[in-house]
């Protein structure tokens, strides 16, 4: 179903004259890592080895692996670039996937409602088909709008889990957005992020629904919660990534601060991956506080009983930050930009 570009890959690779090559697969697709190898080793000259590390996302470049290994490309997949200049080359290929455009709206436009006004936007695998959904609308009776791309989402209509920049530039003129591609991370940051209505667009299984006003009153119901839960805290352990596009040291010192100042500690955990094992080992902790990715703290980490809050909800319960002047409207730029 993906575009995996073999030739310009191999292109790449022959062209830098890499000896030794880092391939890095979502899970989504390391069920062919194995054929991508060998073709990539029939058509090279180069070793090819396989990251069995996390993909999340083009902020979980294998850069530390890498380094270790001594490779000269790391070939990225299903991710578009984020961080500016890494020390080792990187090829990111997006890994495109097209679907049945007509069929999947069918579903959508009966869950448009009254709309006029509709906001665009889409995961790197599925971004470039926005062009002819926007046809498609038009053709509808619907007035679509795409956000232009910025440095990190450099694609219009394209939004990352913790960046919802395209959305947000498009928010005062629409009446709700269509996310198109799976799950409910984006859309639930989406909807967090802007306070407008998110119908869901799956192209996997073709199917389509809204994120309905329960489902958002519910999210944010146990986001404060969980800020109410942690203003009792006394030990708060400040997560930090070593993921390079989710790296915020420099926040979580500066959290560690601000803690300080209302009698309360923090303790930094430098970390690969939040599991709940990490994470429940650390057994005096009375809540987490996530400078690293957002679906740490909202998705959660299941066994992990104590709260985990995003860099905004942390604000929140220090007092510095209204919960109704980011509720809606900016809720996880902290995350995505830092103190």
């Amino acid at each position: 179903m993906y575009d995996l570009e073999v030739q310009r890959v191999v292109d790449e690779i022959n062209k830098r004259g890499a000896k030794r090559v880092l391939v890095q697969l979502p899970d989504g697709l390391r069920p062919i890592a194995l054929t991508l190898t060998d073709a990539l080793t029939q058509l090279t000259d180069s070793e090819i080895i396989l990251s069995g590390d996390s993909c999340y996302g083009a902020c979980d470049l294998a850069l530390p692996q890498a380094r270790v290994i001594d490779v000269d490309l790391i070939v990225h997949y299903a991710h578009s670039p984020l961080l500016p200049d890494p020390d080792i080359p990187a090829v990111y290929v997006e890994a495109h996937m097209d679907y049945d455009i007509p069929t999947l709206l069918e579903d959508v436009l009966g869950l448009l409602g009254d709309w006029s006004n509709v906001g665009l936007t889409s995961t790197t695998q599925h971004v470039h088909t926005l062009g002819e959904v926007s046809d498609y609308l038009i053709k509808a009776g619907y007035t679509p709008h795409i956000g232009g791309g910025t440095q990190r989402t450099p694609h219009s209509g394209q939004v990352l889990g913790c960046d919802y920049a395209t959305a947000l530039k498009v928010a005062a003129e629409v009446d709700g957005y269509l996310f198109i591609g799976a799950g409910r991370f984006h859309p639930t940051g989406l909807a967090m992020t802007t306070g407008k209505p998110v119908v869901m667009a799956n192209p996997y299984n073709m199917k389509a629904e809204k994120l309905s006003d329960d489902d958002i009153m519910l999210i944010a119901k146990k986001r404060m919660a969980a800020i109410t839960h942690a203003k009792q805290a006394y030990r708060f352990g400040l997560i930090v990534s070593m993921k390079p596009g989710q790296f915020q040291l420099n926040t979580a010192g500066m959290i560690r601060e601000k803690l300080a100042g209302v009698d309360k500690r923090g303790y930094i955990i430098y970390l690969n991956e939040a599991s709940t094992l990490q994470l429940g080992n650390f057994t005096e902790v009375d809540a987490y506080i996530d400078t690293a990715c957002p679906r740490i703290a909202i998705d959660g980490v299941q066994g992990v009983n104590v709260p985990i809050l995003t860099v905004t909800e942390a604000l929140v319960m220090l007092g510095e930050v209204n919960w109704e002047d980011v509720w809606g409207k900016s809720y996880l730029t902290y995350q995505s930009q830092g103190l």
